[in-house]
């Protein structure tokens, strides 16, 4: 198995899962489904949107042909390496529409209020406390118009399974590590309507979607499931867990393909993209 760091995929801005390796294989692995719940978000033509936490802005193809020629996105993200990856696709690639990209912070955006029609935030809010989530949702409201959308996605890693591995397994381990901020974090994409809500925001409503894959996989998707593993495994080293987890943990970590190939093998995951309206004025 690879160190710590690499099984774990950080970036310079120290979040986990969050490298650029990573990133297009996760969405590589899931892009049916990722396509769909960004169609799903009701983006208009001719909008102004702020990526927010775009990572190596794998969304931004398809933001960018939903916008059309007369749209503008704004690609933000705290690691300058992922920044650096957007400029290289925006020096290199066709977008439908403009695209800008800067290094910034998601909890104190540097924007006015009311520049964008749409603010979308895919997989970051995972990273916050709740205290901190509820001032970047405010955050997001201050800067889109009346009347305009946020959309954030996050995942539920509470549903995660890797069948036909004993699914009390990784119970047990999330339970272990139920203090550290990004995987309570990562198990709270079911709740986020309520921090929609506490920020004042109308017509608050979630779209869920399950992704699941079976053999046979392709490579790409044999890729991310491996890193998850492979970054589970690390984390499992470290925690307090019954020593029969640590060394089905132990074994996991070293051959991951062991159980990736089971003809029965299954992969699951959960995502919740969650949606309100930005009160205008008069409401």
């Amino acid at each position: 198995m690879n160190n710590a760091f690499d099984s774990e995929h950080i970036t310079s801005a120290g979040h986990k899962l969050s490298a650029g390796g990573h990133l297009d294989a996760h969405y590589l692995a899931l892009k049916d489904e990722y396509d769909a719940t960004l169609r799903a978000v009701g983006i208009r033509p001719s909008w102004s949107v702020l990526d927010a936490g775009a990572g190596n802005g794998v969304f931004l193809p398809l933001m960018a042909e939903l916008l059309g020629v007369e749209g503008h996105i704004e690609a933000l993200d705290l690691a300058r390496e992922n920044v650096e990856a957007i400029e290289r696709l925006i020096a290199n690639q066709q977008f439908a529409c403009p695209v800008s990209a800067r290094t910034g912070d998601i909890t104190a955006l540097p924007y006015e209020a009311g520049t964008f029609d749409a603010v979308w935030s895919a997989n970051v809010s995972q990273y916050l406390s709740d205290k901190v989530l509820a001032e970047t949702v405010n955050e997001f409201c201050r800067v889109v118009r009346p009347g305009g959308l946020v959309a954030v996605k996050e995942v539920d890693i509470s549903v995660w399974q890797y069948q036909p591995q004993d699914p009390k397994l990784i119970w047990r381990l999330l339970d272990a590590l139920s203090d550290d901020i990004q995987m309570s974090g990562a198990m709270r994409g079911t709740r986020l309507t309520a921090w929609f809500r506490a920020a004042g925001l109308e017509d608050v409503a979630a779209i869920t979607t399950l992704a699941e894959r079976r053999q046979p996989l392709r490579p790409v998707e044999r890729e991310y499931i491996r890193n998850n593993l492979e970054f589970l495994s690390g984390l499992a080293l470290r925690c307090e867990l019954p020593e029969a987890d640590h060394h089905q943990w132990k074994e996991i970590g070293q051959e991951p393909e062991r159980l990736i190939s089971d003809p029965d093998f299954c992969y699951r995951e959960m995502w919740v993209l969650s949606l309100g309206t930005v009160p205008s004025p008069s409401s």
